[in-house]
């Protein structure tokens, strides 16, 4: 009897050290670096600017040497009524003034420019196309073009799930997972998908693998507008809960330690 109560205690200790270590080993980013080595240096992907697609919101202001007549190129917005009822139109100076919806067809109004189509297209590359037109009407005009809805979602095993707004126009997978509080211990590094919506309706998904460092020679480990990244839970966070995986901690260690009182008398 002594010697079963000691072998169950043995390999139930033993099968909860298997499982500590195997999930250990999940834990860590980059595993395949040597540790011996201070710097290590890894080739990432080349850094693709973002292309507009519909429903992109584009902030565009114009100026010139000549205020009155780039106040004909940008949009007027509506200003507090003045104690005569009337009401005056000015040219939007800070915040989110000037903002244009890229509708469904890829085109911005412009007013006197017209329609100017941008999905497809670099906020640089609308920033000269614009100019392009404007050298008709304005002589030395300033163009500038932000995107103000560049943002990703981060949802599944994650600390914080989160939905990030991006100051400018770049941010990768890890950044976008710190600022949701990391994965959490039941998250799986090697299966991270990275959902991205196409501009023609179609949807890919990607997964890295966070365990290996080449995962930054991906061209999803990159971010673009609107992407959702999901961290897929492990088998171990679905009988978390379970009545059986409260007991198990507790049958093992009332098993061990009658072994130990058993083997002392």
């Amino acid at each position: 009897m002594l010697k079963k109560i000691t072998y169950y205690s043995v390999l139930l200790l033993a099968l909860g050290g298997l499982y500590s270590c195997q999930t250990a080993r999940q834990l860590p980013y980059f595993k395949d670096l040597p540790e011996t080595v201070p710097v290590n240096k890894i080739s990432t992907s080349p850094y693709q600017p973002l292309r507009l697609q519909a429903n992109d919101e584009l902030q565009i202001t114009i100026s010139s040497p000549s205020p009155e007549a780039s106040h004909l190129f940008n949009l007027a917005s509506v200003t507090t009524p003045s104690t005569t009822g009337a009401t005056s139109l000015s040219t939007p100076s800070q915040g989110l003034a000037n903002l244009y919806h890229v509708s469904f067809n890829g085109t911005i109004t412009l007013p006197v420019l017209g329609d100017v189509q941008v999905a497809g297209l670099t906020t640089e590359e609308v920033k000269f196309a614009i100019m392009s037109k404007l050298k008709d009407y304005l002589k030395d005009a300033v163009v500038t073009v932000n995107l103000t809805n560049f943002k990703v979602t981060v949802i599944g095993e994650v600390n914080r799930p989160v939905v990030i707004p991006v100051n400018g126009q770049t941010i990768n997978v890890l950044e976008a997972v710190g600022a949701s509080g990391d994965m959490t211990v039941f998250g799986v590094r090697k299966n991270v998908k990275i959902i991205r919506k196409l501009p023609d309706g179609t949807t890919e998904v990607a997964v890295l693998d966070f365990n290996k460092s080449d995962v930054m020679q991906s061209p999803y480990f990159q971010l673009k507008q609107n992407d959702i990244v999901y961290i897929q839970p492990n088998k171990n966070k679905g009988i978390q809960g379970t009545k059986s995986s409260i007991w198990i901690p507790i049958i093992t260690t009332v098993i061990s330690v009658a072994a130990i009182i058993i083997t002392r008398n």
